[in-house]
């Protein structure tokens, strides 16, 4: 059984707190392990966010990990790397800006205690399949343990930045159960709020929790940026608390005073428009919950005032829809016949999952959802697959409202949001820009929210997030234009690591 309930239309049953540690933000693999040999990519298309347009028959060298020089008319030394960019298109490593790494999704709790062996593929494989599928940069909203610490130690990993540990309000989402003691609590970074003051743990000093600790305990460990959640109940399947208004406001100021991001985790009306009273600089999820008709798919009046005035109110929105459209995997199992799904986890994982054992334990995950359907909708004739297709039916209609809106969407994927098998990493990014795609988010507003803005956005675009001199050389070279589709993402020819030249099969598993 899974311990981790997803975050869509009705899941939440079986929620756990996620206690984080100590993490520091990871740059490559260092500079002594960055590439120091001069690599010339000659005669090819640069397409970044910052030009006004393509740059063609461009030469970019690469030295000692950053980008030297970009021109049409280049004189290089004869010792250069030189690749062959024509027909090609460069542009930056794509960026996510919403992941939980340390997530052992698609691996059940069950198969993971039994089978550390899987435990151990998997985790070697999550960087390399960040990386497989073009992403050079993520940033982890609520990192878990030393799990980035681990990641970062591999021979290939993208960057990871996080936002430390979550700020959270006792009994409210992914802090259900009580602590056990002071120290149990601030891992779990919970946060005194007089609003809810008669809830709060007797064994527990609420100077220690004031809203300046939480921040404090979240910038502790070199984050960008601080999370906290208002998710009062997946649509009132459940009655969580959520922090109040003056403690968000208090939270706000905190992370502004250390320059921090403020992302605030959100799915319905009510936790959109409480991100956007706190000005939080990124709501992490797009709009798929509000009043009404639950089997309703198109959005009401509120929900399309809600998204109207984020798009006002110039706030950074993360769609995340393909999280949504995963949890449909709990019922249709065919992404384990997904081609891309080899470059995502290891053969041993996805033959655990294809096994009798897996089988089980996600037959018994389907029980659960099963249940869930059951108490949301009050009829046992609701056939899972349509209340499965609810969720995504409404967050992709929200999204083209937001996007004809003019808002500024943000990419950030959830991956994975351990839920089911549907959103495994690097393959849950790509089938996220699909989505978009989908909504009709035009091709250059894709890229762009998939690397400048997002470098923008998160303050770290001093040396990511455009093909520009002196900036690291994340790059990746691909075989067709992702100006005129969106498979462009699926003709990933090379990968540029802090200037180390990578293939995609040099990321497979086992390689």
């Amino acid at each position: 059984m899974i311990k981790h309930a997803a975050q869509g239309f009705w899941v939440g049953f079986v929620m756990t707190s996620f206690l984080s540690g100590g993490i520091q933000a990871q740059e490559g693999n260092a500079a002594a392990k960055e590439s120091a040999t001069t690599t010339v990519i000659e005669d090819v298309t640069v397409i970044s966010a910052e030009r006004k347009a393509p740059l063609e028959h461009a030469t970019v060298v690469i030295q000692d990990g950053k980008i030297a020089q970009i021109g049409t008319k280049l004189a290089v030394g004869p010792g250069a790397k030189r690749i062959d960019g024509r027909g090609k298109f460069l542009i930056p490593g794509l960026i996510d800006s919403h992941v939980h790494a340390g997530d052992l999704s698609p691996l059940d709790d069950d198969g993971a205690d039994a089978h550390p062996e899987l435990v151990q593929a998997l985790r070697a494989q999550v960087p390399r399949a960040f990386l497989a599928f073009g992403f050079t940069t993520v940033v982890d909203l609520n990192p878990s343990g030393d799990t980035l610490q681990q990641l970062s130690a591999a021979p290939i990993h993208p960057t990871f930045f996080h936002c430390g540990p979550g700020v959270r309000v006792p009994g409210g989402y992914t802090a259900l159960r009580p602590p056990k003691d002071a120290e149990a609590a601030k891992r779990m970074n919970l946060v005194y709020d007089k609003a809810l003051a008669k809830d709060w743990p007797a064994n527990l000093d609420p100077k220690e929790f004031t809203p300046e600790r939480a921040v404090e305990r979240a910038a502790a460990d070199g984050s960008i940026c601080v999370k906290t959640f208002v998710e009062p109940g997946f649509g009132g399947v459940f009655h969580w608390p959520v922090p109040s208004a003056e403690t968000l406001a208090e939270v706000r100021a905190e992370a502004k005073k250390r320059g921090l991001v403020l992302v605030v985790h959100a799915t319905g009306v009510e936790g959109w428009r409480a991100a956007m009273g706190a000005h939080a600089d990124v709501i992490a999820h797009g709009l798929w919950h509000w009043p009404g008709d639950r089997k309703e798919t198109a959005p009401t009046e509120e929900a399309e005032e809600v998204v109207h005035a984020a798009a006002r109110a110039g706030i950074y929105v993360q769609p995340t829809m393909q999280v949504v459209y995963g949890d449909e995997s709990v019922f249709d199992r065919s992404i384990l016949d997904d081609p891309r799904l080899g470059k995502s986890l290891p053969r041993v994982v996805i033959a655990y999952l294809k096994s009798d054992e897996g089988n089980k334990a996600w037959q018994a995950t389907a029980d659960v959802y099963r249940g869930a359907i059951l108490k949301v909708f009050g009829t046992p004739t609701m056939e899972p697959s349509k209340a499965m297709a609810i969720g995504p039916a409404r967050v992709m209609a929200t999204t083209r409202l937001l996007e004809a809106d003019g808002g500024k969407l943000l990419f950030g994927s959830d991956t994975p949001p351990g839920g089911g098998i549907g959103n495994p990493f690097g393959l849950n990014e790509r089938m996220e820009l699909e989505r978009w795609s989908e909504a009709g988010v035009p091709l250059a507003q894709i890229l762009r929210a998939a690397t400048l803005d997002n470098a923008v956005a998160f303050g770290i675009a001093g040396d990511r997030g455009a093909i520009e001199v002196g900036k690291r050389a994340d790059l990746l070279l691909l075989g067709a234009d992702p100006l005129k589709t969106i498979k462009a993402y699926d003709a990933i020819e090379r990968i540029f690591v802090g200037g180390r030249d990578l293939k995609p099969a040099d990321l497979l598993p086992g390689n």
